[in-house]
């Protein structure tokens, strides 16, 4: 027994009604939270984009700084007595009026550099390989050669050609850049270069335009140097962190010392330090609050306005539904046949005209099926009265062999057989696609032998077949109809004597792919005046003279082989005439098949 469905059912309108019930409400409960976190997510993009752009900045001025620091050192080799002093021995002595010459000539060179027009530059020194120092002060107070100086050649890699930086315990204020200088002919280490820049000047030149609550830090495994001394714990903070993976600006949000802070850095290449700009959170906060203060009455005035036209369009929605849903039920009560023009929507226009549709091939499948139930009955009598029509055939020919033989007829019984033999194969055929090659020539020799009496010997015939080709499969009846086509159309009406060549072959057998062979019948008939498009020949079983047997032939191989295997007209009138196609075949690995040359017009 059928159960009764238990469900609640309601209307499309009161579904509507409280559906923007439900979305007014959640709407007025997470609409807060919502642009809390969508204006978070926009004052966010705007603080990275405002603190890439500050870092953009600041390293452009590191790197520009670097780059003049970089180009001093060739700047400063380019003078010769330097050079031919840094290039001469460990043990050649320098005296004290040639090592103030080349101080004096530092000096000069040292003001013609980008660096002399700032002034965070406190000195400039080379020390040769063996200790020999050449220094000038620039902006910093004098100092003599100390413990400090010595301290920076300790652990330094003299086979690093980049600009190295450093710093020295109890030298905070001090930033130096370091550079090796080489033999240019050797390639061997001949000094280290030194420039000491003043941290305090060079800081406050990075920060020129940066937000004074936010700060700037430049570290390494072996410094880290902030913009604001207040913000050092912060700074080693930061530092002390996993640098970031990434090679270009890396923005995130890090605790610092309890404080949430964004931080945007970006590790420089030459020299290997990472710079980083950093902004405290509760800014963002802030303004983040005073925006919501002022957004919290517009939104409830969208959501009471949104409430009122969400009414209004439920209603406009549902009133064609309602009217559909009133045809519909014409159409099943039968008043009506098919649903009027909703045009008021578009997508209700599209459904009607789809149901409409939906109808009418309803009533086309029920009038076919109806058609084909009534061809299906009169195919199965038609069916059950030609039962014994092929057995009666047989038996009479039979029985007509038989007379002749007994009354030593042979040529008449030998066509008898031939002609049984025939009728036997397209009863066969019906049951199966392929059949052996060696079995589907013995049909056509059947029909060739009955033609030949018929015409009295007009026709010769060659037949050309490699043997290892006799036990592949080919479709049925492939052969015969060409061969028909071949005698009907081309030999019968021709004056004199007639021949026909039927030649099997396989196309190349040293192809990795599977083999093809190719079957071909050719004839020195009338011939085609122009070569016919075998598919428009019409489907008429009434007009004998057309070449319905080679476009039922073509169709058949197209489906069973694909577009390659079609048939292959090539003609000369009244010389020579060839129909050929391609089937695939296998060949077993332990066979091989001859070569057999393809026949043409010369065998005819």
């Amino acid at each position: 027994m059928k159960q009764k469905n238990t469900h609640p059912i309601i209307s499309l309108r009161t579904f509507i009604t409280i559906a923007v019930c439900l979305i007014v409400t959640v709407t007025l409960v997470f609409s807060g939270l919502f642009y809390y976190n969508k204006t978070a997510e926009i004052l966010m993009e705007n603080y990275e984009r405002s603190i890439t752009s500050q870092l953009n900045q600041v390293n452009q001025k590191i790197s520009d700084q670097i780059a003049s620091i970089d180009s001093a050192a060739p700047l400063f080799l380019s003078d010769a007595l330097l050079l031919e002093t840094l290039e001469s021995p460990a043990s050649s002595p320098v005296g004290y009026e040639k090592k103030l010459a080349i101080e004096r000539q530092m000096s000069s060179m040292y003001y013609r550099t980008p660096l002399a027009g700032h002034n965070f530059t406190d000195s400039v020194f080379i020390i040769r390989k063996d200790g020999a120092l050449f220094h000038i002060y620039t902006s910093g107070s004098f100092e003599p050669y100390t413990e400090k100086n010595a301290l920076l050649l300790q652990d330094l890699d003299t086979t690093n050609p980049y600009l190295m930086c450093r710093v020295l315990p109890g030298a905070e204020n001090s930033l130096y850049f370091i550079r090796n200088l080489y033999n240019s002919s050797t390639g061997s280490y001949m000094g280290t270069f030194f420039i000491e820049i003043n941290r305090e000047k060079w800081m406050k030149y990075c920060v020129e335009g940066l937000d004074p609550s936010w700060f700037i830090c430049l570290y390494n495994e072996e410094m880290t140097l902030v913009s604001n001394d207040a913000m050092k714990e912060q700074g080693a903070k930061l530092a002390s962190l996993p640098a970031p993976a990434d090679p270009n600006v890396s923005f995130r949000e890090e605790k610092l010392n309890e404080e949430r802070y964004f931080a945007a850095s970006k590790r420089l290449a030459r020299p290997e330090i990472t710079s980083a700009v950093v902004a405290p959170k509760n800014l963002l906060l802030q303004d983040l609050n005073h925006t919501l203060e002022t957004y919290l009455l517009l939104l409830v005035f969208t959501v009471l306005t949104a409430l009122v036209f969400s009414i209004l369009i439920s209603r406009m929605i549902t009133s064609p539904v309602r009217r559909m849903i009133y045809h519909i039920n014409q159409i099943s009560a039968g008043t009506s046949s098919a649903l009027p023009p909703m045009k008021m929507y578009h997508e209700f226009e599209i459904w009607a005209d789809s149901f409409n549709r939906m109808l009418r091939q309803l009533d086309t499948y029920y009038n076919d099926n109806f058609q084909k139930q009534l061809l299906l009955k009169n195919a199965e009598i038609r069916a059950l009265q030609s039962q014994m029509d092929p057995h009666f055939l047989f038996n009479v020919l039979n029985t007509i062999a038989w007379k002749a033989q007994i009354i030593n007829n042979e040529e008449i019984y030998q066509m008898v057989i031939s002609l049984g033999e025939l009728l036997k194969a397209n009863t066969l055929s019906r049951e199966t696609d392929f059949i052996e090659l060696e079995k589907e020539m013995e049909y056509v020799k059947f029909y060739i032998y009955l033609q030949q009496r018929r015409f009295e010997d007009r026709i010769d015939c060659v037949i050309r077949i490699p043997e290892e080709l006799m036990k592949c499969k080919v479709p049925c009846f492939c052969i015969q109809p060409l061969v028909e086509n071949a005698i009907v159309h081309g030999l019968e009406p021709k004056k004199g004597k007639g021949k026909l060549i039927i030649q099997i072959f396989p196309t190349d057998c040293r192809e990795a792919a599977p083999s093809e062979m190719e079957v071909a019948i050719i004839d020195n008939g009338l011939g085609f005046a122009e070569i016919p498009d075998v598919r428009s020949i019409p489907s008429s079983s009434s007009d004998t003279h057309t070449h319905i047997g080679l476009k039922n032939l073509d169709k058949r191989l197209e489906l069973l082989f694909g577009e390659r295997a079609r048939l292959k007209i090539e003609s000369v009138p009244n010389l020579c005439t060839t129909i050929s196609f391609r089937i695939p075949i296998a060949i077993p690995a332990e066979e091989s098949l001859s070569e057999t040359k393809a026949g043409d017009c010369h065998d005819i």
